[in-house]
């Protein structure tokens, strides 16, 4: 075989083992959607503490969150997923829009708050 072939047939392994990662990495992990956010990912393991409809916020318990490290990679990912873009991020907020929408997350210890639409 010539090299260029040997390259393409590595790379295309590759890629495709990035891909199944990926997809088991998504799709391995639950997540329910926002109560107030329509079609943001919450995950299925937080616990809601606290839910007002007057501020459109919602209020979980999961441990994984920190506000010294923010939102865990895969969370951050699920999200990103989910068509929602990171378009600011000031300390413990960070917000995401998709299709004009805006949702600010907030990460505190084992504390994550999602304010819905703006």
């Amino acid at each position: 075989m010539d090299i260029q072939c040997t390259f393409k047939i590595r790379y295309l392994t590759v890629a495709m083992i990035a891909f199944s990662i990926a997809l088991v990495f998504y799709y391995g992990q639950s997540f329910k959607e926002a109560i107030y956010s329509e079609g943001f990912p919450v995950p299925a393991s937080a616990q809601i503490q606290n839910i007002s409809s007057t501020n459109l916020a919602e209020n979980y318990t999961w441990k994984p969150v920190s506000e010294e490290h923010g939102l865990p990679m895969r969370y951050q990912l699920i999200i990103l997923f989910s068509g929602w873009k990171k378009t600011d991020q000031m300390g413990a907020l960070t917000t995401y829009e998709k299709n004009g929408v805006k949702v600010d997350v907030i990460s505190h210890t084992q504390s994550l708050a999602i304010l819905g639409p703006q």
